[in-house]
């Protein structure tokens, strides 16, 4: 061992059995085992610049000949996009829209029952109606009080009915505290006693340590899914919510169940695989499995081979266990699920892919010169049309959009829009001309019509006596155009006018004033009149009559040249501004990501020059020379330290240590201890029962302390308590309130006295009960297993004895609720006796030692007197002896590397609609960004794009980026099944002539208030035919009962949705230690329950509030029905009704 690793092992004398093992100083011994792992690495290294690195530079993906070639097109791309453009394009939401497809195929075959078809028919007549409506008047889209019933049953073309009850919020809602304290309760009572009884059978079979532990959580985790399946069935209030609402619960746990165990199946699989792969390849190349990159890629080979392999894997696992269980509504849609990926899904991605749009659009406004051409369009009711333009003097009082929907809306549109694209080759020279043409009309109208005629400086305001409008608004009553008032241009004639009128003003208000000022009016009037008449009167008029003509001649002979010259000098300026937008800032740059800066330089000098030449030849340099020549150094230095380490351990060991050599007494520079008793952290300390004993006779007293202490303090308060209530009964009638000063005060002071003393004399107790370790040494302290069994044993006689006496009556709960917080079954003392032992050392104290561990004796202090607990401890020794009855099993048996979690489920298994399946609809408001299920266009169109990485680069460019392979990426769970409205009206679609539009923003918050307020599908039978979008206010609903049971449900779930509702990212089910906490401030599932039902019930608040806001669009006559209560408003030939 010396020669072979440098170490050396030397048995223990303090602990038989155990070596301590030592390792040399490399300036004495490396070993030749470790001096030939050194020579490997070195190979390795040698190696990774042939095989990396060389390769890299011809092939890689940065700094390589590839990669300049790819800058080279991409410099000779640019140049040419940014001379005449290059056709950019870009398939928008291609997971988007194939997620959508994918929640369409699942029910693209359900057909509705026939005894539900006329609640279909009334529900697709709602929603119909309710669009017509939108396009005639602008109204909330929100719960209805007369909400419509929903078809939850369905059936397959093979005649298999499909239930989706569990999608209804209402039964969700009533069911999830039911459920939460099912899962809650099953946890209780079983779980100690089963996990140590499984473990004792199979350490009795010899099974491996690995194996025990897999079987174990496992057994465990079927028994407590057993134990709450049967509690859901056999639960009377979830019976009534529906006949099968139950067994639809069960069914879909287990069918979530079954998909997680399916996926985790092929994980544990892909994992074996990479395993093995990664072992074959360090048999096979011992040298090569060291370089890092080399190995990676391998690896990642084998792996996205086996992937592709066992694609469908995860589906096909989950249909046999559906099938095994009988679950056939869940293997039908697995199976349409595993169909559209099959086939349904790769024709999609090549149609969507050709899909493509143009990543920029620009609009080219060029302005209608005569307003006899303007175009007026007259909206009303969702119809547009366009009426002839007509121009009038008459002005009218309503100029702005009204929002009353029984009057029209006029638009008047004073430009013609030209779009182009960067979907067609040669967009920049298209803009280069739209940009030209518009430009160069723009500016002849505004240089040549603006400025002359409508300008403060043109001829009109020269020539014109009086003050003229030059420009017109819309009528919003008659469509009609008329001078716009605020547009007045004052003339030249009238600024003479309104300049001498100021004059007469002044004077006037100046002979009217008292001569009240220091100097009288005799002396000012002579001032006041030479400065309105010779300042301002004579001045003025002389720069009006002389300055402003010249001033009108000069711009408008400049403008109209201007205006004539604009299509010479109009294409120079857009020619240069094409230049700017070449050399310094891209104005049209398609991409958001791309650089705008200097893009003709970034092409010429980065792209062509630098990568596409200068980066090539460089790295065929490296590839040919650098590396080859590195490599053959290295090669050589480490082959030659080898030898030489071979040499040096050979002198060493003959010449020093051989002869000098002997067994070290402690750590020193030439040798240090790497293993042995004591230095590793799986070391314990061992007490003796008796030991355990005095310190849980001293948790006892504390428990007894705090009992106490919550008694007297009862007592010490009760005066006040007695004080407050005599002054209440007495004085509260006449609303007196009880003063907190004179006798009061007194013994308020003196109930704070007495409590102070005593949490001081008992703190002092406490102090002297404590056990001084700290929780280090706490954790390591553990005893043998005849030894726990005999303190376990001996403390449950303490406690029950004890407790019934001294604890119990003065606590504040039951007897019961006290052993149903301790977590144990009632009575049950040896439970109750190893949490004190838990909570006096650790967790592990449970757990005995074996006698393989490294153990140290931790003696007791000898000022202590345990000769109490030692007599008791040989009488229990003397009844059970080594062979003796052993009177608590298996229960505290050792379990040594043994992981067996507490079970846990999350109560999102039973929603069918949790989060990974409720985020279809605006996931842009969401805060997590999982984009399943369907969606409308206006959000696809609001949702941020996914970001290319070139557009991120890393510090590190020259590390390749691999991606993780998800094997279950295409397995949704649970299944992304849409909901029953949707289906219904995907149903009348596929039969109907006339389908209603699903892409629509309207029509997803129509279906959405539907939701909200969905129709008990008891009330189908007393359904009417849905005429004239008027629905039967006889129906009943689900969202419209305000039962004392809803109530309820809210009030529980509001109570328990922190520490019950978890998200659905992580599995579902699993087992878990009692360590961890498993609450979650924070979770995503189940919001509908809390959020939307109350957005729900604040709609109901609104259309309930008895308050009717209307929009008056004008002055017109009102008339009022008092004996129908309803007041008419006419307007014209329209009206409305309130």
């Amino acid at each position: 061992s010396l020669r072979e690793k440098g170490e050396f092992e030397v048995a223990s004398l303090n602990f038989p059995g155990q070596v301590h093992r030592w390792r040399l100083s490399q300036l004495l011994q490396k070993g030749s085992e470790r001096a030939h792992d050194s020579l490997l690495s070195d190979l390795a290294l040698a190696a990774r610049f042939i095989v990396v690195t060389a390769k890299s530079r011809l092939t890689g993906h940065f700094f390589s000949i590839a990669q300049g070639a790819r800058a080279l097109f991409n410099g000779f791309g640019l140049v040419l996009d940014m001379l005449v453009g290059v056709p950019s394009l870009m398939a928008h939401n291609l997971d988007y829209k194939i997620r959508e497809e994918r929640c369409r195929f699942l029910v693209a075959e359900l057909v509705c029952r026939p005894e539900y078809e006329d609640c279909m028919d009334s529900l697709t007549a709602y929603v119909r109606h309710q669009l017509r409506r939108a396009t005639m008047e602008k109204f909330e889209v929100e719960c209805d009080t007369n909400a419509q019933p929903i078809p939850y049953l369905f059936l397959t073309p093979k005649g298999q009915e499909i239930d989706l009850r569990l999608f209804s919020r209402d039964i969700m809602r009533k069911a999830l505290p039911i459920l939460i304290g099912i899962l809650e309760r099953e946890t209780r009572g079983w779980f100690l006693h089963f996990r140590e009884r499984l473990i004792a059978e199979m350490r009795e079979k010899k099974m491996p340590d690995e194996e025990i532990e897999e079987e174990v959580n496992e057994a465990v985790m079927k028994e407590y899914l057993q134990r709450v399946y049967s509690s859901i069935l056999s639960n009377a209030d979830l019976e009534v919510l529906g006949v099968g609402v139950p067994q639809l619960l069960v069914q879909q746990a287990q069918s979530v169940v079954i998909m997680h165990k399916s996926v985790e199946k092929i994980q544990r699989e892909l994992k074996h695989c990479r395993e093995e792969q990664q072992k074959n390849l360090t048999e096979s190349h011992p040298v090569l499995s060291r370089v890092a990159p080399w190995l990676r890629s391998h690896l990642s080979s084998a792996e996205l081979s086996k992937i592709t392999k066992t694609t469908w894997s995860a589906h096909e696992e989950a249909l046999k266990g559906c099938s095994k269980h009988n679950i056939q509504q869940t293997a039908y849609f697995l199976n349409r699920d595993m169909l559209f990926m099959k086939e349904r899904e790769p024709v999609l991605l090549k149609e969507l892919r050709n899909a493509k749009t143009p990543t920029r659009n620009f609009q080219w406004p060029c302005r209608i010169w005569s307003p006899q051409s303007w175009i007026i369009r007259r909206n009303f009711q969702g119809q547009s049309e366009v009426i002839p333009t007509v121009i009038c003097q008459q002005a009218t009082s309503i100029v702005t959009p009204r929002s009353d929907p029984s009057q029209p809306v006029f638009l008047v549109e004073k430009e013609v829009n030209r779009t182009t694209s960067t979907r067609w080759p040669l967009w920049r020279l298209l803009n280069l001309i739209q940009r030209t043409w518009c430009w160069t009309w723009n500016m002849m109208f505004l240089l040549g019509i603006v400025v002359p005629w409508c300008s403060p400086l043109g001829l009109r305001a020269l020539f014109c006596m009086k003050p003229f409008m030059h420009d017109l608004e819309l009528s919003q009553i008659n469509g009609t155009l008329f001078p716009r008032k605020t547009s007045i241009t004052q003339t030249m004639a009238s600024r003479l006018v309104e300049l001498w009128r100021h004059i007469s003003k002044a004077r006037t208000h100046f002979e009217t004033e008292p001569d009240t000022g220091f100097i009288g009016k005799g002396m000012t009037r002579h001032m006041n009149r030479v400065w309105n008449y010779v300042f301002k009167g004579f001045l003025g008029t002389l720069l009006i009559i002389f300055i402003f003509p010249l001033l009108c001649i000069t711009v408008t002979v400049a403008s109209i040249a201007c205006a004539i010259s604009a299509p010479l000098w109009v294409p120079v300026v857009t020619l240069l501004l094409h230049l700017y937008m070449m050399l310094i800032f891209d104005l049209d740059c398609p991409e958001q990501t791309r650089n705008r800066y200097g893009v003709l330089f970034e092409a010429l000098v980065w792209n062509i020059l630098i990568q596409g030449c200068l980066q090539p030849l460089v790295a065929v340099f490296v590839a040919t020379c650098v590396c080859p020549l590195t490599s053959v150094i290295v090669l050589c230095v480490g082959l030659t330290r080898y030898w030489l380490r071979l040499l040096w351990d050979s002198m060493t060991f003959h010449l020093f240590i051989k002869k000098c050599g002997r067994v070290p007494a402690s750590d020193s520079f030439a040798v240090r201890r790497i293993a042995g008793p004591g230095l590793a952290l799986d070391y314990y300390f061992i007490i003796k029962p008796e030991q355990a004993l005095a310190a849980f006779e001293a948790k006892m007293e504390m428990e007894e302390l705090n009992a106490f202490e919550f008694a007297i303090e009862a007592v010490i308060m009760q005066p006040q308590k007695d004080f407050s209530h005599f002054v209440k009964a007495c004085f509260g009638p006449f609303s007196a309130e009880l003063s907190k000063t004179g006798p009061y005060r007194n013994l308020e002071r003196e109930s704070n006295d007495l409590i102070a003393s005593l949490r001081e004399k008992l703190e002092k107790r406490r102090r002297d009960l404590q056990t001084g370790l700290t929780p280090t040494v706490k954790a390591k302290i553990k005893m043998s297993t005849m030894d726990l069994k005999i303190a376990i044993q001996q403390g449950a006689h303490l406690l029950e004895r004890f407790y019934p006496a001294h604890i119990l009556p003065h606590l504040s709960l039951s007897e019961d609720e006290f052993w149903e917080t301790k977590g144990i079954s009632h009575g049950d003392w040896a439970g109750l006796t190893g949490v004190h032992y838990m909570e006096i050392f650790s967790l592990d104290f449970l757990t005995p030692v074996s006698e393989t561990e490294t153990q140290f004796k931790l003696e007791a202090h000898q000022q202590l007197d345990l000769s109490r607990f030692v007599e008791m401890v040989q009488n229990a020794s003397d009844i059970m002896g080594v062979n003796g009855p052993d009177l608590l099993g298996n229960v505290y048996a050792p379990r040594g590397n043994i992981q067996v979690h507490s079970p846990y489920l999350e109560v999102s298994a039973f929603n069918p609609r949790s989060r990974i399946t409720m985020n279809f609809r605006k996931a842009e408001k969401r805060q997590d960004n999982i984009p399943t299920g369907l969606t409308t266009p206006r959000v696809r169109a609001r949702r941020q794009q996914p970001i290319n990485n070139a557009a991120n680069p890393s510090w590190k460019p020259w590390k390749r980026k691999h991606g993780e392979h998800n094997p279950a990426e295409k397995l949704l769970i649970p299944l992304p099944i849409p909901h029953p409205v949707h289906i219904a009206i995907a149903i009348h679609n596929r039969d109907s002539e006339q389908p209603i539009p699903l892409d629509s923003e309207l029509c997803w918050e129509i279906l959405r208030a539907i939701e909200d307020c969905h129709g008990d599908l008891q009330a189908v039978s007393a359904i009417a035919h849905f005429r004239g979008g008027v629905a039967d206010s006889s129906l009943d609903s689900l969202g419209s009962q305000t039962s004392e049971d809803s109530n309820d449900s809210r009030e529980s779930i509001a109570a328990v949705t922190g520490a019950a509702l978890g998200t659905t990212e992580t599995l579902p089910c699993g087992n878990r230690t009692t360590a961890i906490q498993t609450t979650q401030s924070d979770t995503n599932c189940f919001h509908w329950t809390l959020s939307n039902w109350g957005a729900a019930q604040a709609a109901k608040r609104r259309n309930t509030s008895g308050t009717v806001r209307v929009d008056l669009a004008s002055p017109e006559d009102i008339s009022l029905d008092t004996d129908s209560s309803r007041a008419m408003y006419s307007g014209g030939a329209y009206g409305t009704n309130v």
